[in-house]
């Protein structure tokens, strides 16, 4: 079976599951995020440099918390992750941690694995919520698909050949120029109104951020010296392959429903 078949097959199982839970909300949405979260957060814990069982549990146990803060208090959740980037930010100026291994650290490993992928349900707990995390889900998928496929067929100029190889001019192009048309389509059916050039605007900006969030990984993954963060997404890879681009994705476009006023 090759590759393309079986991301088809994982996309097909994979797709009405997340439309299910997001229609859902609530602890449906909480229990899957929790769920992402700590597989997430596995995958990256086994990568690392300094690996210590008692750290991996508890950086494991301290990402689950995360998505649990944002469905209870998003107060507390902006603490509680303003803390674990704070603690990561001084272990960063005493030389704790260096550059070059910016990921090799278990408040790293929190903070990549589930600050991001909880403002779901930050989101989702919003007026009209559901529209409005299916939003930011299906631009992603617009944004990767659409790659995918041009790269694949007719990619050339390589984009990023240091950090991830196989994407390309093309197909990147074709991405953002996929998810600008989609958003704007997307906005005016959901009868959100909030002008044609802020939706232009909102799928340039989560298209770029969604190819932002994918070259991150790829940095992580080649400082690592591994192709995929794991194996349970057949055609994809781990957790992580699949919701790279979200993780930068979903913080911005909270950011974009406030500055937007898109919830209005």
């Amino acid at each position: 079976m090759n590759n393309f078949l079986k991301r088809l097959i994982t996309c097909l199982i994979l797709a009405p599951i997340t439309l299910y839970v997001v229609y859902e909300g609530k602890l449906a949405l909480l229990f899957f995020i929790i769920l992402i979260c700590i597989i997430a957060s596995f995958e990256l814990t086994t990568i690392i440099l300094e690996k210590n069982k008692n750290f991996k549990f508890l950086s494991i146990i301290c990402s689950a918390l995360l998505p649990i803060a944002a469905f209870y208090d998003v107060s507390i959740f902006f603490n509680l992750a303003s803390f674990y980037i704070s603690i990561w930010i001084i272990r960063f100026l005493y030389k704790k941690i260096m550059f070059t291994n910016f990921w090799s650290s278990y408040f790293f490993v929190i903070i990549y694995s589930s600050i991001g992928i909880s403002f779901s349900i930050i989101i989702r707990n919003l007026e009209n919520g559901f529209y409005l995390l299916l939003i930011p889900i299906i631009l992603s998928s617009v944004n990767d698909i659409t790659a995918y496929i041009i790269g694949k067929n007719f990619g050339n100029k390589k984009a990023f050949p240091t950090v991830s190889p196989n994407k390309t001019f093309e197909g990147s192009f074709a991405g953002v120029i996929g998810t600008i048309v989609v958003s704007y389509f997307l906005f005016k059916y959901l009868n959100l109104n909030i002008g044609i050039s802020k939706s232009i605007t909102v799928g340039l900006i989560v298209a770029v951020m969604g190819i932002l969030g994918d070259l991150l990984e790829s940095v992580i993954k080649r400082k690592s010296g591994i192709k995929d963060s794991g194996s349970i997404l057949p055609g994809h890879g781990g957790i992580l392959d699949r919701i790279d681009s979200l993780i930068l994705i979903l913080p911005i476009f909270y950011l974009i429903i406030i500055l937007f006023n898109v919830n209005s």
